[in-house]
């Protein structure tokens, strides 16, 4: 029996008129609107061409058990199309027919309250910008276009100062070569500063640097921690990528944050039995699970509103 990690992502769904200039806000788009639009459909009629392939929503309902909209959206591949092997027989391609395809399936759940949608991501299916997309094709008008906005915590440096435990801290230096170490290096409160100016004897353009306390229950040094992020923070011209993985207390999950593009988002984790696919429904209770104010003592609800406030 093995377990699989699935990450879920926050985006508020909302529209734009197409004389719209760049000082108009956002507005809100009413997904239960599309979403009956989407259901008059058949199967077919809401099947459209995607990256030379195929995608379509399956279904889209109310749960009255769990209090939220729920979608389901497959992507119908058919190239790289795996085989199949037996026991006591070799490999074989595994032949679809004309109307088969392999399903790549994403979910999603939608709370209407506050235009959220909370997505599944599955490299394999439709990414967000997948889903825009399609939200469009369904919609169908030149006046409207419908977009998907990422939700983001308001001070992703505070979020991270807030922490109980810091598992690991991961960052990526823009170009060196444009960057004087010596005048840099007095920049850097963390000790950073001294493994920063090594690098000028590579002679390398680039550099990551990845710290970590492996897979022991410790947590790396706060003060250090937090100098480092205060490094980050001020000088984030000399930085293409920051990562932190960190607990905001005992009771939650290791969560890691991207300083720099940082989307609310959380994990599930799901035991995968043999011969078995991971079934809409298990993501869309566990989404609950996540999500609803009743469940999960980190209220994710409260929380995305508080950060769409902001």
């Amino acid at each position: 029996m093995s377990h699989k990690k699935v990450r879920f992502e926050y985006y508020q769904v909302v529209f734009r008129k197409n004389y719209d200039d760049e000082n108009v806000r956002d507005r809100l788009f009413d997904l239960l609107v599309w979403m009956d639009q989407a259901n008059r459909k058949s199967l077919e009629g809401r099947t459209f061409d995607y990256r030379q392939e195929q995608a379509r929503l399956e279904t889209t309902y109310w749960d009255p058990e769990l209090g939220f909209y729920f979608l389901h959206f497959v992507r119908l591949r058919e190239t790289n199309i795996p085989s199949t092997a037996r026991a006591t027989a070799q490999v074989e391609p595994l032949e679809l027919e004309d109307d088969e395809f392999i399903g790549e399936e994403v979910s999603a759940l939608y709370d209407e309250t506050n235009h959220v949608l909370m997505l599944q991501r599955n490299k394999f299916s439709l990414g967000p910008e997948g889903i825009e997309e399609y939200l469009n094709l369904i919609w169908d008008t030149e006046e409207d276009k419908i977009h998907l906005r990422p939700i983001c915590p308001p001070n992703v440096f505070e979020l991270a100062r807030r922490s109980t435990e810091y598992r690991k801290i991961n960052f990526r230096f823009a170009d060196l070569s444009n960057i004087n170490p010596d005048q840099t290096r007095n920049r850097f409160r963390s000790p950073i500063g001294n493994v920063f100016s090594s690098f000028e004897r590579y002679r390398g353009i680039n550099a990551q640097v990845t710290i970590t306390v492996g897979n022991t229950k410790n947590s790396l040094d706060e003060q250090t921690v937090n100098d480092k992020l205060t490094d980050i923070e001020e000088n984030a011209e000399l930085f293409s990528r920051a990562e932190i993985a960190r607990r905001a207390d005992d009771d939650t999950r290791v969560e890691l944050i991207d300083l720099f593009a940082h989307k609310a988002h959380d994990f599930g984790t799901f035991r995968m039995e043999r011969r078995e696919t991971l079934a809409h429904e298990a993501i869309a209770e566990q989404m609950w699970k996540i999500y609803s104010a009743n469940e999960d003592c980190r209220n994710r609800q409260r929380d995305i509103n508080e950060y769409l406030r902001s």
